[in-house]
């Protein structure tokens, strides 16, 4: 088939050597040349050195130092033989000649240079030149004279014979050791020949060794192509894809069985053809045609390699139909080729049709019922608010014994279905996705320790104990919903409370793999869920068993709601468990906090025109939580950036090491107070020694304005807090002017229940998750004082500074929350705590106990009607 011939080409190239490979080979040629270059270097000095010795004149010159002797002999026996028999003079000149050029040559040749130089020879050579030259002209003058001076030419020749003795030992030394010298050279060459000699034939052998094993090698890899080149032209020829191959301008070149089965042409109609006038419909091809020719002008590519494209295809009866498509391009002999892989789609595109169709009406049906539930869940709250808020208005003193208790059967049945609604309510908004998060960095330990606190007389009455395992300390800032978090958590506690008598739940947070999967465990050791009930668990409506029932009452929403939590907070919900041995139930949420950056605060318009003040680094101290979340708030939305301090110790610690342009101060705290916090501040020489101070307090007398102006401080700032306050106490602290500040005395009437107007604006103005957050906390405040004041007016309570200090910290919570009256009720406690009034404290506290009740169902019935709005 000639689509195989690109498909072998591409195998040919991807069964190559490697450049790793290539690269080894150069390499190994390269040592290959290297190590002949060394062993031809080395023979070559090799016979440079054996034609030295060849030549050598070292036995020449030693023959002429011993000859320089002898005839330094001969010159003294013909000297006497002259002398005695009066003989020729020429054969002692002939004598001196002779000794006269062996001293020449020893002087003059090049070779003796070095000897002449070495020990004593200078010395002795000195002696033998000065003989030569003292003779040299009676030598060459008159026989007369000559012959006189023979006797002295014989005792001077004998003179000199042991300079003549010492200068040859000095010779045959010096040349002796020269041979030596060459004689080891050239054994030392021979050893790097015949070291280089193995280190060549080890290579040849290794190269040998490496030819065979990549003889074998190639071998394998032509066997193991031919199978691959066999098993894909049968996995081509069996595809149920069609497989069609165009040459580079358009024509098919070849046309699998499936081509044909899809399309209706036979391979031999197909082969050769125009391939967009064939298969591609008519209103693509010419956006066909311009894509190729785009290809081949600069390579630009839209579907070449880029993976499934879904199109659409013709057939031969013309009918266009949804396909699949994968096109690759290829290199060929004759040039490119384009390979594209085609499925038909029509079955699966109808089908998807369908189920798209049967799913958007599902969708649509749960959407309606979901809608449905939601509203007349809301509807059936708004009216049980208002009857349960009514029922607490009830004076339950003014009725028997026989009505207090009919009166606290339909309160708490009231309860219990509002509970009820509230479930099915919760599990309709998430089913209809109208379920809001907000997403907040919060301290999670906090909020566990929170969850403990508030379920632990709950546990307790069961005879249960509460532990939480220490956590690690990354958990006290992450980023998540709080209060949905708070919901899971206090359903998966309460569970594990209601199942267990006399055991133990335990709870655990842990984020061993960072704050991406925080897990949190909620164990207790009571009765368990059976294996086969364990997936049930987290359905509507479930409730496990007959006891569970009779211990218990409920929706069976409670796991289910929460596991949809789970998953809106984009984590998930678990249970484990062994009947009789306990429960596990773990949570597990991304709750990474995203980057700081600063509030984009909206522009707010006061009914006094007030310009907007620069940014400001703002320290809040404040101890009430709910002061300090309503406060940073208003100040972020102002745009200023805030720093909290929950008393004065922090304070003291945070602004001895930060600069800031303002401190907000909460008078009424508990070890140090405001007014000594901003003492200590401005007498000292610490970065905020010169910062502006302004008091916050839900409440002040002109003579304790008094001493805050004392203290040092530049403005007060009354609670509650509204932005046109904050706005007028900032501007006149950073004028540097104090004010006259009027405080008004407490009204002798205590006002209207609530604000609705400063209530209404503070649910408009804050985000809906942080008054919620707001709400509860006050709520849970309120409640817990209420409970608290008849114990702290026990007779043996002789201080009554601790119900002082409360009353005025619920003060401000009230203030923030609109209710005037019971504001003023807390104020006139206030007063008379701090004078020690039991009498008046006792009135004050029947009081605040009614106007709390009517507050709190004032309270939740107007915001639920803000919210319905």
């Amino acid at each position: 088939m000639h689509v195989l011939t690109p498909l072998r080409e591409r195998l040919r190239r991807a069964f190559a050597f490697t450049d790793l490979a290539v690269l080894r080979h150069w390499l190994t040629g390269l040592v290959l040349v290297a190590i002949i270059a060394a062993i031809a270097v080395l023979v070559l000095d090799l016979q440079k050195q054996i034609s030295r010795l060849a030549t050598s004149a070292s036995d020449n010159m030693q023959w002429t130092l011993g000859q320089a002797e002898v005839e330094l002999l001969a010159i003294e026996v013909a000297a006497l033989r002259a002398t005695q028999d009066s003989g020729d003079l020429e054969e002692v000149r002939l004598r001196y000649d002779i000794f006269y050029s062996r001293v020449s040559t020893l002087t003059e040749s090049h070779r003796f240079q070095q000897l002449l130089s070495r020990g004593r020879m200078p010395e002795t050579m000195g002696i033998i030149i000065a003989f030569r030259t003292k003779w040299m002209p009676r030598i060459d003058g008159p026989d007369p004279e000559l012959r006189a001076a023979l006797p002295e030419l014989a005792q001077d020749a004998q003179s000199i014979r042991a300079a003549v003795r010492q200068a040859m030992l000095i010779g045959i030394e010096y040349f002796s050791q020269v041979g030596d010298a060459e004689r080891t050279s050239l054994g030392q060459t021979l050893l790097r020949i015949g070291m280089l000699t193995i280190a060549l034939v080890t290579l040849l052998a290794v190269l040998a060794l490496a030819l065979l094993r990549l003889a074998r090698e190639s071998h394998a890899e032509a066997t193991a192509n031919r199978e691959t080149r066999e098993r894909i032209e049968t996995i081509l020829s069996t595809s149920l894809d069609a497989i069609i191959v165009s040459d580079a301008f358009g024509h098919i070149i070849d046309f699998n069985g499936a081509a044909e089965r899809i399309f209706g042409y036979s391979r031999g109609e197909a082969i050769g053809a125009d391939m967009a006038e064939l298969i591609v419909p008519e209103r693509y091809r010419d956006a066909h045609h311009k894509g190729m020719a785009r290809f081949h002008l600069n390579g630009t590519r839209h579907f070449v390699g880029r993976g499934i494209v879904q199109l659409e295809a013709l057939r031969r009866d013309g009918k266009v139909f949804p396909v699949d498509v994968s096109l690759a391009v290829a290199q060929s002999p004759a040039g490119e080729i384009f390979i594209a892989f085609l499925r038909d789609t029509s079955d699966r595109v109808n089908n998807e049709a369908a189920l798209k169709r049967a799913r958007d009406q599902a969708i649509a049906g749960e959407r309606q019922k979901a809608e449905l539930l939601a509203v007349m869940s809301h509807e059936m709250r708004t009216p049980l608010n208002g009857m349960l808020g009514t029922l607490e208005l009830v004076d339950a003193d003014m009725l028997d014994a026989r009505h207090r208790r009919y009166l606290r059967i339909v309160r708490d049945s009231g309860k219990v279905l509002l509970g009820h609604v509230n479930d099915v309510l919760d599990v309709s908004k998430l089913d209809a996705g109208k379920m809001r998060l907000h997403r907040v960095r919060f301290d999670l330990v906090t909020l566990i320790q929170e969850i403990i606190d508030n379920q632990a007389q709950h546990a307790r009455a069961r005879g249960n104990t509460l532990v939480l395992v220490p956590p690690n300390p990354a958990l006290h800032e992450v980023y998540s919903d709080p209060d949905r978090l708070r919901q899971i958590l206090l359903n998966l506690v309460s569970n594990a409370i209601k199942f267990t008598s006399n055991g133990k739940i335990t709870l655990e947070a842990d984020c061993a793999d960072g704050l991406d999967a925080v897990e949190i465990r909620v164990t207790d050791t009571g009765m368990g869920i059976a294996q086969e009930d364990l997936d049930r668990v987290f359905d509507d409506f479930v409730t496990i068993n007959n006891s569970y029932r009779r211990n218990s009452s409920g929706t069976g929403l409670g796991l289910a709601i929460s596991q949809r939590l789970a998953l809106a907070l984009d984590g998930e919900l678990g249970a484990e468990s062994e009947l009789g041995d306990g429960s596990l139930f773990w949570l597990r949420l991304p709750m990474t906090p995203p980057p700081r950056r600063r509030t984009d605060a909206p522009d707010i318009v006061e009914p006094e025109a007030q310009p907007r003040l620069r940014p400001l680094d703002i320290l809040l101290v404040e101890d009430n939580d709910i002061n300090r979340i309503v406060a940073t708030e208003m100040l972020e939305r102002e745009g200023h950036r805030i720093q909290q301090a929950a008393n004065g110790e922090s304070a003291l610690t945070i602004a001895a090491k930060t600069k800031f342009d303002v401190i907000l101060m909460d008078i009424s705290m508990p070890g140090i107070d405001g007014i000594e916090v901003a003492r200590t501040l401005l007498k000292g020489d610490g970065v905020n020694a010169r910062t502006p101070i302004i008091a916050t307090t839900a409440h002040a007398m002109p003579q304790e304005v008094r001493q805050f102006y004392a203290a040092g401080m530049q403005a007060v700032l009354v609670k509650p807090l509204t932005f046109h306050a904050i706005r007028s106490a900032l501007a006149e602290a950073l004028d540097g002017q104090k004010p006259t500040l009027s405080i008004p005395p407490l009204p002798e009437d205590r006002g209207q229940l609530l604000n609705a107007a400063h209530l209404t604006e503070m649910q408009t103005e804050l985000p809906p998750f942080h008054f919620e957050q707001v709400k509860r906390l006050f709520f849970t405040e309120m409640k817990a004082f209420v409970a608290a004041i008849p114990d702290q007016l026990a007779e043996d309570t002789p201080d009554l500074t601790l119900l002082s200090a409360e009353a005025h910290r619920m003060a401000g919570s009230a203030a923030v929350m609109g209710a005037e009256r019971l504001t003023t009720l807390l104020r006139q406690m206030t007063l008379s705590a701090q004078a020690q009034d039991r009498t008046a404290l006792t009135t004050q506290t029947t009081e605040i106990d009614k106007c709390w009740q009517a507050t709190s169902a004032a309270l939740d019935a107007l915001t639920e009607a803000t919210d319905l709005a």
